[in-house]
């Protein structure tokens, strides 16, 4: 079983202030079952092992799945996150 590593983007704790409390800990909850299997939900078209996880019926999560490492590349609002998430993961330091 793969021990994972949690990582964020740069930007991604700038992404967490538009979060409620209630979608706070609905993160908190889909981070620990993302570090479980991460490859669990859909693959993302334009980023090679890159994923989407529901948060609300608004907001989604993007994230990297790089060796054993899980990057937390974005959240926000549907639409925005998915047009967000290519950016960053071109920008990411890897």
């Amino acid at each position: 079983m793969t021990k994972w590593i949690l990582r964020e983007h740069p930007d991604f704790f700038r992404d967490l202030r538009k979060l409620t409390t209630r979608e706070l800990d609905i993160l908190h909850k889909k981070r620990l079952k993302i570090k479980e299997n991460p490859q669990r939900m859909k693959h993302l078209h334009g980023g090679a092992n890159c994923y989407r996880e529901p948060i609300t019926d608004n907001f989604r999560l993007v994230y990297l799945v790089e060796g054993d490492t899980i990057w937390f590349l974005t959240i926000d609002k549907h639409n925005e996150a998915y047009e967000e998430y290519l950016k960053r993961l071109y920008t990411l330091k890897r």
